[in-house]
């Protein structure tokens, strides 16, 4: 069981059908029917509520506590439902063990994450900012659904309206509580972006053969904003040999038959 607005759904629904286990997967109404689409063709469940992604998640764990048989499965962590969230942080080591790997002598001055409800970014955190590692993070949200920049303003947790956006994996409107404490301490900058700069983005990188949907290509007009401004990069520490890595967490929409990718 679980609630999602893009990737999350589509991979536990993929694995749940290798296992030979049921997937229910409740998706708000505002994701693209191509996703949706994605989700059904590994064999789940999909219910389609009329509310945004906070209520799909509410529905999910309402609907994993009314069956003793359900676990659920949520990347969102709140007060009493931790653990499988930070299986889910961990979980992402795995990206920056191999970007560490690629990166081979060089070292990473400036990671650029999508945030979402801020599991990936907790462990970029994590990760670059431990043993003595004090790399730069800047988190890119929607423009439309940025909780985590609102958060940050507010010195505490809020939750803001969302509606329709092509990063549909980034349509949060609540930041998670595991998370919170790593985003507020370990973010650097926070920035937005619109749909119109990730569809740009998107294209851009279709031609230069790199697969991404809008929520990867995000991180591509966030960095450029930042390196256009004079302040932005004195403020960011970043210099012409900086090393910057953007992570892209989403490709473009999968194919019949063709498992989800992050």
């Amino acid at each position: 069981m679980t609630a999602t607005d893009g990737n999350h759904g589509c991979a536990l629904a993929h694995v749940a059908r290798l296992l030979g286990v049921t997937a229910r997967v409740v998706v708000p109404d505002v994701v693209a029917s191509e996703a949706i689409e994605a989700i059904r063709r590994e064999g789940a469940d999909v219910v389609v509520v009329a509310e945004d992604y906070d209520t799909a998640v509410a529905r999910a764990a309402a609907d994993a506590d009314a069956r003793p048989d359900a676990v659920l499965v949520q990347d969102t962590a709140w007060d009493g439902y931790e653990t499988i969230p930070q299986f889910i942080v961990d979980g992402y080591s795995t990206m920056f063990a191999e970007v560490d790997e690629q990166l081979a002598s060089d070292t990473a001055s400036l990671v650029v994450t999508p945030v979402g409800v801020g599991s990936l970014t907790q462990a970029v955190v994590t990760h670059y900012k431990s043993r003595g590692r004090r790399v730069t993070v800047l988190g890119v949200e929607p423009d439309s659904a940025a909780c985590v920049q609102a958060s940050l303003r507010a010195q505490r947790p809020v939750s803001v309206a969302t509606g329709s956006t092509v990063m549909a994996g980034l349509n949060c409107g609540t930041p998670s509580s595991l998370a919170w404490p790593y985003l507020r301490d370990g973010l650097d900058a926070s920035v937005t972006v619109t749909d119109t700069q990730a569809l740009a983005a998107t294209r851009r990188l279709m031609e230069a053969g790199i697969s991404a949907g809008p929520c990867g290509a995000a991180c591509v007009p966030a960095v450029r904003g930042v390196l256009a401004d004079p302040t932005g990069r004195e403020a960011l520490g970043l210099t012409p040999d900086s090393v910057v890595v953007l992570l892209s967490t989403e490709r473009s929409a999968p194919s019949a038959g063709e498992a989800p990718r992050e």
